[in-house]
């Protein structure tokens, strides 16, 4: 059972997520009405079974370039691949949980989701496993709303839309660009952008992203013991800076 006193913790941790998830969600609904015939309930059902701003911003054209089922579940499973990883470090989180509650906390596992249960601000004598679940839940509606709100607003008002699929690209570009600022993740941002352009010359925008991720996947898994070393290196001499 939730507490106010827990509710009230993981409302505070969430606000910068939902901030975030209005505006992200709100472009990510705009575009799927203006860029399809379907109307909010649609992105409202969206949101609901898929808190992943990646494939939702790139739900419409999916749809109107009439992808194939195997292609789309290969694309969702390759771009989410990043939540199993997550997964892995909650199972024994997730092993206490009744089954309910287990399958709504692994449906709503998102990056900033994890980020705060792992984080973990539970007030002192607490529950943390309700405390992470109203972490769940808040998010996951700030998700569905900003979605549900951006798609009635495409619906209503009829504006150039031109430019708005680049604020997923923009966000994840202030990422890498924070990321390359540590030298460990230089190569595996070369690497990444190496295989975009490769792979965007080579196979066209059809198939591209597809290829793309696993070549990049496939690279970082070969090339892990050499990360972790570079990784490890880091740590050190911050230590040593220290």
């Amino acid at each position: 059972m939730i507490t106010k006193k827990v509710f009230k913790a993981a409302f505070i941790s969430s606000l910068p997520v939902l901030m975030g998830y209005s505006v992200m969600g709100m472009g990510a609904g705009i575009l799927l009405a203006a860029k399809t015939d379907l109307n909010f309930l649609w992105a409202m059902f969206a949101a609901f079974i898929t808190e992943s701003a990646a494939i939702q911003y790139m739900q419409p054209d999916l749809i109107n370039n009439v992808r194939t089922i195997p292609q789309i579940v290969i694309i969702t499973i390759l771009l989410n691949l990043r939540y199993a990883m997550y997964g892995l470090s909650l199972i024994e989180r997730f092993r206490r949980l009744k089954l309910p509650r287990r399958l709504y906390m692994i449906l709503t596992l998102s990056d900033e989701t994890y980020a705060l249960q792992i984080e973990n601000k539970c007030p002192e004598g607490e529950n943390s496993d309700d405390y992470c679940l109203a972490i769940s839940a808040l998010d996951h509606f700030y998700w569905i709303f900003g979605c549900t709100v951006g798609a009635i607003l495409g619906d209503l008002i009829k504006f150039n839309t031109m430019g708005i699929e680049f604020a997923m690209t923009a966000l994840f570009i202030v990422i890498l660009t924070d990321q390359c600022l540590e030298k460990a993740n230089r190569i595996p941002s070369i690497i990444g952008a190496g295989a975009t352009i490769f792979c965007r010359i080579a196979f066209g925008t059809d198939y591209m992203l597809i290829i793309a991720i696993a070549l990049i996947l496939t690279s970082f898994i070969l090339l892990r013991p050499r990360f972790d070393t570079t990784y490890k290196h880091t740590l050190a001499m911050k230590g040593g800076a220290k």
